[in-house]
């Protein structure tokens, strides 16, 4: 009589303890996600101070269903088959240490996103997608200055590990079936996965762009978001952004009429409406050479002569600007290096939902302007400071016809660096490539991509530590300081050869620094021409933005061949100049008169630099270009093979 209730009090306990399990581990990964979205409040707090209290705790509640999805898809089901009625031990211990690995994992993953939102102001997503091209460079970070990260990772692995099996040896008893009740559980289990992976009542699954449809602001938005959300919607495929509804006729149309200046003709407007070459060109009895330094993470900020400041670190580049063409109201297209690349080499606008270069753009038709001029006789030759596979950019590179491709493997050390460098050093690019050009005698066109102002700003030499390293901002201007002495370097190599003012110089960088702040400030980007002999040396007010840069190119060198681009000459008239750019989810234009930032769905931040901003009109503008572009991008109606351009003139004539 007294054994059975016993029994039965026991079989209540273990079934108690399963489902606490649940509960207990459900409870801990919401805690996870909240503390990972506190702190990035609390470390991010310059970009959250505009948002009031009210709409800093409503983007704490609306974070919960972006959380609650995230633990639906790859916490509940381990939680479901912890709680089955299964007679042994080792099945409990089996999910419970799976659990307990993939909290420390989404630990992990949430402070390296915690970390990339603090420089890039945007939660992880297609990033993840090129981490396999930079194997080398993560490894040699995780053993290197990340060691403390990956030691405590592990420590708290093995602490949860041990506890867990603890607790389980102190409290387990076999489990047993409790029948209809616990047929009741799974289905309203099941129930909440559902309804976690859809986020309310509907047809498609809870996903990016509802972040934005909620929130009355983009800051709000990226608040309630969490990177391990935003990253599984993105590598899933997913439509993480709404579709633009602009009606596409209508868009290219005003598109068209925004690019095409009165100097160039469309040979082929029906097929490749953006494709258009210059008139009248008259070519250079002799080639000019073509340089183009794309420089990591530069900003206007720093540079004195720009600036106004006394920094002191970038005398070789105020040199440059002296006797150049510097154009102080130029933006970048993204605030990576891979779109900011594809923009200046290709004039295609890296939109959001379209793949990237090296990742699937490369399938689409485009102007390859290594590949003219190598046709053409030039010797082209792309460089970068880091691996040669980095973001897939040495295949990217020979597809748009560099012969020659560089990367840290192929470059010497010359200097005894403390520390190894994860992106290189400008200096033995630079050393590399001015020894490749001596004695030169045939055109030339070089891409080099520098890397030493890339955070975490590793590598020092004696003699640029003029600030303490005591900060990242100090850190930032020693690496500055090396990196502009590499230029100088560079100029002045290359100034001893016979053609040096035959060359056309291009110093552009690939994104800011400046992550807060206005959109101005986050865009802005320092760009010179330097070509004494062909380019009057003047400080420029002229829009304009990375994707300008290949019809600008196509001018300078007095090219004949058709182009298509994004952008339109920086050398042509004209005051309807707009500068697109992205940020991630969203879309955004820059008129001299304003800036707007957008969903597809609705305008988010806008900025008024003069009264007559129409934010209807700017807006309407925004969606026109976005259309247009994305539509001709993914229809692949971008650029004709060169088959097609043949038939398609001698059609129209």
């Amino acid at each position: 009589m007294i054994y059975r209730p016993i029994k039965l009090a026991r079989r209540s306990a273990a079934l108690q303890l399963r489902f606490k399990s649940a509960i207990f581990f459900i409870l801990m990964f919401f805690a996870l996600f909240s503390f990972a979205r506190l702190l990035l409040l609390c470390f991010n707090y310059s970009f959250f101070d505009k948002l009031s209290f009210g709409q800093t705790a409503l983007a704490f509640l609306s974070g919960l269903r972006f959380d609650f999805a995230a633990i639906a898809i790859f916490v509940l089901p381990l939680v479901f088959m912890l709680s089955l009625p299964v007679r042994s031990i080792k099945w409990i211990k089996f999910w419970s240490f799976l659990l307990s690995a993939e909290f420390v994992l989404f630990g992990a993953l949430l402070c390296a996103d915690l970390i990339y939102f603090g420089y890039v102001k945007r939660h992880m997503g297609e990033e993840l997608l090129s981490l396999g091209n930079d194997f080398s460079f993560i490894v040699g970070y995780a053993f290197g200055p990340g060691l403390w990260i990956l030691t405590a990772l592990i420590l708290a692995l093995l602490f949860m590990l041990w506890s867990v099996n603890l607790i389980i040896k102190m409290f387990y008893q076999e489990p047993s079936f409790r029948g209809g009740k616990e047929i009741a559980y799974y289905i309203v289990f099941i129930a909440l996965i559902l309804f976690g992976i859809y986020g309310k009542a509907r047809r498609t699954p809870l996903n990016i762009p509802d972040a934005y449809r909620t929130a009355d602001s983009g800051m709000a938005a990226d608040l309630a978001l969490n990177g391990i959300f935003t990253s599984y919607r993105v590598i899933s495929q997913g439509d993480y952004m709404a579709e633009n509804e602009k009606d596409l006729l209508l868009s290219i149309e005003e598109t068209v009429e925004n690019v095409l200046t009165e100097r160039e003709e469309a040979p082929m407007p029906y097929q490749y409406p953006l494709m258009r070459s210059l008139k009248d060109i008259r070519p250079y009895k002799t080639p000019l050479n073509l340089v183009i330094v794309a420089m990591e993470s530069w900003v206007p900020n720093y540079i004195d002569s720009v600036a106004g400041t006394e920094y002191g670190v970038t005398p070789n580049f105020d040199k440059l600007v002296k006797y150049g063409d510097y154009f102080s109201n130029f933006y970048a297209f993204e605030l990576r290096s891979l779109p900011g690349i594809t923009a200046i080499l290709t004039g295609i606008p890296a939109l959001p939902k379209l793949p990237k270069l090296g990742y699937g753009l490369e399938k689409t038709a485009m102007t390859k302007l290594p590949q003219i001029l190598k046709e053409k006789g030039y010797r082209t030759i792309f460089a970068q400071t880091s691996q040669r596979s980095s973001f897939n950019l040495d295949k990217s590179a020979a597809m748009l016809g560099f012969e020659e491709v560089y990367g840290m493997q192929d470059m010497p050390k010359q200097f005894n660096y403390a520390k190894a460098e994860g992106y290189g050093y400008d200096y033995d690019m630079f050393s590399l490539l001015s020894e490749k050009l001596k004695g030169e005698t045939k055109p030339f066109f070089l891409f080099a991509f520098t890397g030493i102002t890339h955070t975490p700003y590793l590598g020092y030499l004696e003699g640029f530590d003029k600030y303490p390293n005591t900060t990242e901002e100090n850190k930032y201007l020693n690496s500055l300081m090396f990196a502009d002495y590499s230029i100088g370097y560079f100029m002045d190599e290359l100034r001893k050869e016979p053609w040096f003012y035959d060359t056309i110089f291009i110093f552009v960088a690939d994104h800011t620094f400046n992550r807060n702040g206005t959109i101005k400030e986050k865009y802005n980007i320092p760009f010179l021409i330097y070509a004494p002999r062909y380019v009057k040396a003047q400080r420029s007010e002229t829009l304009g933005s990375q994707l300008d840069i290949l019809p600008t190119v196509f001018e300078l060198l007095r090219l004949p061949e058709p182009y298509s681009a994004a952008g339109k000459s920086l050398l042509s008239e004209g005051e309807n100049r707009k500068a697109l750019f992205a940020d991630g989810y969203t879309i955004g234009i820059i008129q001299p008169d304003g800036a707007l930032r957008h969903t597809r769905e609705k305008a988010l931040e806008q900025e008024k630099y003069s009264p007559s901003f129409d934010k209807d009109a700017a807006e309407q503008a925004l969606l026109s270009l976005d259309k247009a572009f994305f539509t001709l991008i993914k229809e692949n109606r971008w650029y004709p093979s060169k088959e097609e351009q043949n038939d398609g003139s001698e059609a129209e004539n």
